[in-house]
């Protein structure tokens, strides 16, 4: 099958990515900075160490409640 050459796709392509440029923000330096990336991998170990802990056991001694006759 043979296809038909597309004489507008160079000016298409260009009116794209000129269009697709404004919905994606440029990323700032600080977000490519080492400590931005450090304290996101810190912060969600934290979160993931909370989420998957045990609960905390208390060492107190529980009341034993006998049931009534």
């Amino acid at each position: 099958m043979n296809s038909l050459p597309d004489l507008a796709a160079a000016p298409r392509r260009a009116w794209l990515r000129k269009m697709q440029d404004g919905l994606m923000p440029v990323q700032s330096d600080f977000e490519k900075s080492l400590a931005f990336r450090l304290s996101l991998i810190v912060a969600a170990v934290v979160i993931g160490l909370s989420l998957f802990s045990p609960p905390p056991t208390s060492d107190a001694p529980k009341a034993a409640v006998r049931a009534t006759v």
